[in-house]
């Protein structure tokens, strides 16, 4: 992304927008627990469809007064494009492989390296220059990273669809403030879910037997109607005016409560080498965080 504006600003996140953090990352925390139900019945691919698919749908139905807003510049259009397909299509049907392959505690605890890799992301597309501090936290938390993931191989399959996800996350930042944000992640949704959809149809096919139960049911509504439609809603309307280093720090919140939906849905057990790598992972974040302002994009949207 080039032309970054060198401006940054502090702004002092609302009561009503700490909670709204807060809640949605409490309902994100199952989400890992419910998407490993979700696929002893369904394949990745097709997960990512019913998870997204739907939800964007629902999205858009809700804020068709703004469509005609949602006229793009074709430089946008490619930008959500690659949102889509990156950010919904190759993150989710990278990490739902990888859950299947790992324990839903493993993968929740992972969640606690989004700060981290968000930003790494932002250092490399929005052009912050970090401390020496920064860095070292950094480090300290890509150590924390490789001791959660261990030689697990979904645990690193997990973490590569979540390294994705923030890699879009900064690109979704320079569009939100030109556009409306419901409409677009509206849009956003219904276009990672059709380009799930070649993946879904060929696990139909050759792979994966689909057996809707209503235990598959509950668990695809849950992450389609909650996690996708109403935490993303409120996540990308916080987005506009508030820094996403700020909003990062609640994403913390899921691997807090990730492990106990874990064991007390699927029996997991968390083992001694993954609390010390989320202590590293937790030290990395405090430390990356000194002195760390996001840039806030402004309404010309000069971050671009």
């Amino acid at each position: 992304m080039s032309g970054t504006s060198s401006a940054t600003s502090q702004i002092k996140l609302t009561t009503g927008a700490t909670i709204a953090l807060v809640v949605i990352n409490a309902f994100w925390g199952l989400s890992s627990a419910s998407a490993k139900t979700a696929l002893t019945f369904v394949g990745p691919f097709a997960l990512t469809f019913f998870r997204f698919f739907p939800a964007g749908c629902l999205l858009l139905y809700l804020s068709r007064r703004e469509l005609p807003q949602l006229v793009m510049k074709w430089q946008d259009t490619a930008k959500l494009l690659l949102i889509a397909g990156v950010g919904i299509t190759l993150t989710y049907s990278i990490y739902f492989t990888g859950l299947q392959r790992t324990n839903s505690t493993d993968a929740s605890l992972l969640f606690a390296c989004e700060p981290i890799l968000l930003s790494i992301a932002a250092t490399a597309f929005l052009r912050e220059k970090l401390s020496a501090v920064q860095w070292l936290g950094l480090l300290v938390g890509l150590y924390g990273i490789w001791v959660i993931a261990g030689r697990a191989g979904g645990n690193w399959l997990a973490l590569l669809g979540l390294s994705c996800e923030c890699c879009t996350a900064v690109l979704a930042k320079g569009l939100i403030v030109r556009y409306p944000p419901i409409a677009l992640l509206g849009m956003e949704m219904v276009l990672g879910g059709l380009l799930s959809l070649p993946g879904a149809l060929f696990q139909f096919n050759h792979h994966t037997h689909v057996v809707i139960t209503a235990l598959a049911t509950v668990n695809i509504i849950y992450l389609s109607l909650i996690c996708s439609a109403l935490c993303y809603g409120i996540w990308y309307k916080l987005m506009q005016t508030t820094p996403l280093s700020q909003m990062s720090a609640f994403i913390l919140v899921q691997p807090l409560l990730g492990p106990f939906y874990g064991h007390y849905l699927h029996g997991d057990v968390i083992t001694a080498a993954v609390l010390e790598g989320a202590a590293f992972v937790c030290l990395g974040i405090v430390l990356s965080q000194i002195k760390t302002d996001m840039p806030v994009a402004n309404p010309a949207g000069s971050t671009e």
